[in-house]
């Protein structure tokens, strides 16, 4: 799903110039190829960080409401009109917070890994299929390209991608402004496409998952 405006993009880009003026704060991942502001749990999960993660999580929300003051409360606000329900943050983890890919960067020339985002989710909830999202506010588009491509394929249990899927076709890249929106099945195949320009591309990330009827829990 793809909402135009969801938030004003004057707004959007205060932040991004926020986040840009805060370099200094920014966890890298990945030797580099990628920053946050906020840690992100995959990026430690896959780099064997888990424990800065938690213990950082109070401080890391700190850092974000500092540089990008109500950006936080309104990636909640966004996720609870996508689900009609009731979003709460999940106890002990990091809330919204904004990924940076650098122009000129390793993603910017080869796209990011073909993925799915089911890192944050428990073998139960996987198992079950436990309804999970993940929601995307573009802070910063590069100068062109950097959309979002999805593929109809979903999770089945395997985190690599072949070719044979990747090249299966139904696929569709979203192109989004600053103030834009994408809301996404967390067990849906996606990649960030690759960019050209001198723009760093900001986006900020907040998942989600169905734990009750109507309840969901938010992360980052």
């Amino acid at each position: 799903m793809l909402v135009r405006a969801a938030l004003p993009g004057d707004l959007c880009r205060r932040w991004a110039q926020g986040v840009l003026a805060a370099r200094e704060e920014w966890t890298p991942d990945f030797g580099g190829e990628q920053f946050s502001l906020g840690r992100a749990f995959y990026t430690h999960l896959e780099t064997d960080r888990a424990g800065e993660y938690f213990e950082d999580a109070a401080a890391s929300d700190a850092r974000v409401e500092r540089h990008a003051p109500g950006l936080q409360s309104a990636m909640r606000a966004l996720l609870t009109d996508a689900v009609g329900g009731r979003v709460t943050p999940r106890e002990g983890w990091c809330g919204a917070g904004v990924h940076v890919f650098p122009a000129g960067g390793p993603l910017a020339k080869r796209g990011g890994v073909v993925h799915f985002d089911t890192e944050g989710l428990a073998a139960a909830h996987i198992a079950k299929r436990t309804p999970a999202l993940s929601l995307v506010l573009m802070l910063q588009p590069p100068s062109s390209g950097g959309g979002l491509r999805l593929w109809p394929e979903r999770y089945s249990g395997r985190d690599e991608v072949d070719d044979a899927t990747v090249n299966a076709g139904g696929d569709a890249t979203v192109e989004y402004e600053a103030g834009d929106v994408v809301v996404f099945d967390s067990y849906r195949c996606h990649q960030i496409q690759g960019f050209a320009g001198k723009k760093d591309r900001i986006s900020s990330t907040l998942h989600a998952i169905e734990i009750d009827r109507g309840l969901w829990e938010s992360w980052f």
